[in-house]
């Protein structure tokens, strides 16, 4: 279904965008809009700053994830191990990691042994809690982490809640070492499932009013060129074949390995590259730099 509004497209400003879908995780009042411009994805209308802060303090973690620090950290582990290895090539012996949104914890955790140091921010006071209890350096402020000085700082999952990324993104740079690196991992709104199989219970489940913004290889480049970077962008798939054949079939989420007991590795692995070689994988990750022409504030 499609729905037009009169509605300011964040990337370029257009005022003609059309409605997507006719609901959002939790039946919630929002809708997902595209634009009919450049095709930039949106949540309409916002959270209100007031109502945004609440939500974050009192609902998200609650409500999003059920999991306490202990819980989130242990089943966490194993994404965290593989992103470790994603980036590998990247860290050294003098390296001074960031990561925004750290949650409880865990990928500092794992990224601590191959760096100089580890530094964490985040919202959630529990999940800060728990991380210091692990031994962890965690902020609660961007504010509180000094300026000029990482090497490398991550988000994982986090640029498509914030309300202004391009902002953002500016103000981030002044964290950065000269030569540091910013790495994005954020959701693929060109995921197959969305874009071709469109499963609606799936899509239903996959629009949430915590997510602002819903990035594709091209929208992503574009903020980040907007923000003043260098950037390349890379697909990733998190999710196998037995998971998106268990949406097909039952209409809801948990079916991970599910199949695994039929489909061969080479299957999977063939699925899998299929998926990211026409970046309709679930997931995009950029590897930015600070590109000195682009340094105003919008």
């Amino acid at each position: 279904m499609t729905k037009q509004e009169e509605i300011s497209c964040y990337i370029c400003g257009n005022k003609k965008c059309s409605q997507i879908h006719d609901n959002i995780r939790y039946n919630l009042s929002p809708r997902p809009f595209r634009c009919d411009q450049c095709g930039f994805v949106f949540i309409y209308p916002k959270m209100t700053p007031e109502i945004e802060k609440e939500f974050y303090e009192k609902t998200y973690r609650s409500a999003y994830d059920n999991q306490d620090a202990k819980g989130l950290w242990e089943s966490s582990l194993p994404e965290a191990k593989r992103r470790v290895s994603r980036f590998m090539d990247l860290f050294s012996t003098d390296s001074k990691l960031l990561e925004i949104g750290c949650a409880s914890g865990y990928f500092l955790f794992e990224a601590k042994e191959h760096v100089k140091s580890v530094t964490g921010v985040e919202l959630t006071k529990d999940y800060v809690k728990y991380g210091r209890e692990k031994g962890l350096d965690v902020r609660e402020s961007l504010n509180d982490v000094p300026d000029n000085y990482y090497d490398i700082i991550f988000m994982f999952h986090v640029l498509e809640h914030i309300d202004d990324p391009i902002y953002f993104l500016q103000d981030l740079k002044k964290k950065l070492s000269p030569t540091g690196k910013l790495i994005i991992e954020v959701p693929n709104v060109e995921d197959v499932l969305v874009s071709v199989y469109r499963i609606k219970n799936h899509l239903d489940f996959y629009w949430e009013i915590a997510h602002n913004y819903y990035f594709s290889k091209i929208s992503l480049k574009h903020v980040l060129d907007q923000a003043g970077y260098q950037s390349v962008i890379y697909p990733l798939q998190r999710y196998d074949l037995s998971n998106h054949m268990y949406w097909m079939q039952f209409g809801k989420p948990g079916g991970q390995g599910y199949y695994n007991s039929i489909f061969t590795p080479a299957l999977l692995a063939e699925y899998e590259n299929n998926l990211k070689d026409k970046f309709i994988c679930d997931t995009i990750y950029a590897i930015a730099e600070k590109n000195c022409a682009g340094t105003d504030l919008k």
